[in-house]
């Protein structure tokens, strides 16, 4: 067996990574650099999007874009996999953006939209095999809904393939167990270190944040939370601290139609997804789908502002004036759900709209990482127990895992460095 990743090494985003057995090739992830980064070309990979693909196949950890976005380079002739759930997100969200004004942008995402009709998918512990290589998907809690680990088997060896995960999550309770059944006698662990550099740092659990939520929205009236469309526990979890607070929640139809999606497939599992989307309300009735983002019509507004609201917004120039026209309230607060290396514009990935965007409402940050913390790390890799030694991906430090996990082998690969095992 061979492992090679291609690009990931040392940075986060933008990661592949092939297992190679006797010919047969599987690959994980191909994604785009994040905003912002070094550039790190990619070369032509064979078996992937050059040569022959035969014994091939592409497999998806989830939908974010620095691990799907460059689907459409390949082959078209080779299988692609990835969650059912995660498929319908990531169709809804590229059907959207198919529309935008920008033509070369537009033409991208229908691009993408044409090659998701080809695509695969799997269910959780359903085993895939690619001549003489088995994936096992294992299902995980990351920020993107429908994400996985993988199990890859080949040679009489067993890799688990982390993608990205983390402990703090409203579905993470299943993580350690799901490890302790299925993740046995494995030889090495592809894993992923977004937050290695934060040593001491513990992160807020989601339920803690839906608490502060909670708090938020009881002490103020009006509430705009600016959050990825695509984040759905917490969105789901916005929506619930909503009902706690008694306050309406709001979001347009796209929003809605996601949380549709997410809803229709998990709510026998969890009443956490459990809406009931064709009253457009819950029980409580306070549930609202705008049509055209944030247009009030009829009776919506005065009943909003006599319940109070939590919306949900974007980082979008036609916002300004609706959070103008509530600003001068006391009753009033944004609170911004996301990243925060977007606002720092010492981080590559610094997004100046949106800085712009949030820049008048300091002291706003309501946000915990879709990643796993180091003591996550730890008894991740104390759990499993790998024979043979931990490969570093998706981080921009790789040399501190052998110093936080000094009794682990750590094994540093550079970017295409063939290792054989």
């Amino acid at each position: 067996m061979k492992i090679t990743i291609h690009r990931g090494t040392n940075q986060i985003g933008g990661c592949v990574t092939e297992i190679e057995s006797n010919g047969y090739r599987v690959f994980i992830d191909y994604g785009e650099q994040l905003p912002g980064a070094p550039v790190n070309e990619l070369k032509p990979l064979e078996g992937l999007n050059y040569g022959d693909v035969s014994k091939s196949a592409l497999f998806f950890t989830h939908y974010h874009g620095d691990h799907i976005g460059k689907m459409t380079e390949a082959s078209a002739d080779m299988p692609v996999y990835i969650g059912k759930t995660a498929l319908e997100i990531l169709n809804c969200l590229e059907s959207r953006l198919a529309y935008i004004p920008d033509p070369i942008e537009s033409g991208k995402h229908k691009q993408i939209v044409e090659r998701l009709k080809t695509i695969k998918t799997f269910e959780p512990l359903q085993k895939i095999t690619i001549g003489g290589i088995s994936v096992t998907p294992l299902f995980v809690d990351h920020s993107a809904f429908d994400a996985y680990m993988f199990i890859v088997e080949a040679d009489n060896l067993r890799i688990l393939h982390t993608g990205d995960f983390r402990g703090h999550g409203f579905r993470s309770k299943g993580l350690f167990p799901t490890l302790r059944t299925y993740a046995r006698n494995i030889d090495y662990i592809i894993s992923e270190g977004s937050n290695i550099q934060r040593t001491d740092a513990t992160s807020k659990t989601e339920q803690e944040l839906q608490r502060d939520f909670i708090n938020d929205f009881r002490k103020y009236k009006y509430n705009f939370v600016l959050v990825s469309s695509t984040n759905i526990d917490r969105i789901f979890s916005l929506y619930h601290a909503a009902i706690v607070a008694k306050r309406c929640f709001v979001c347009d139809s796209y929003q809605a139609e996601i949380m549709k999606i997410v809803s229709e497939n998990h709510k026998q599992y969890s009443s956490f997804y459990n809406i009931d989307f064709e009253q457009k309300s819950d029980p409580a009735g306070r549930f609202f789908e705008i049509n055209r983002p944030f247009s009030f019509n009829g009776n919506l507004k005065p009943y909003l502002e006599r319940h109070g609201f939590c919306m949900l917004i974007r980082a979008n120039e036609a916002l300004k004036p609706l959070l103008a026209q509530y600003s001068t309230s006391t009753d009033f607060k944004v609170s911004y759900s996301m990243w925060k290396g977007y606002l720092d514009k010492s981080n590559s990935a610094f997004s100046p709209s949106l800085y712009n965007f949030i820049m008048p409402y300091p002291d706003c940050d309501m946000h915990t990482s879709g990643h796993a913390d180091v003591e996550t790390l730890r008894t991740v890799f104390d759990t499993v127990k790998p024979k043979h030694g931990i490969i570093p991906i998706h981080t921009e430090a790789p040399e501190n895992f052998q110093k936080v996990f000094p009794n682990q082998k750590i094994i540093r690969l550079r970017d295409r460095q063939v290792y054989e095992v």
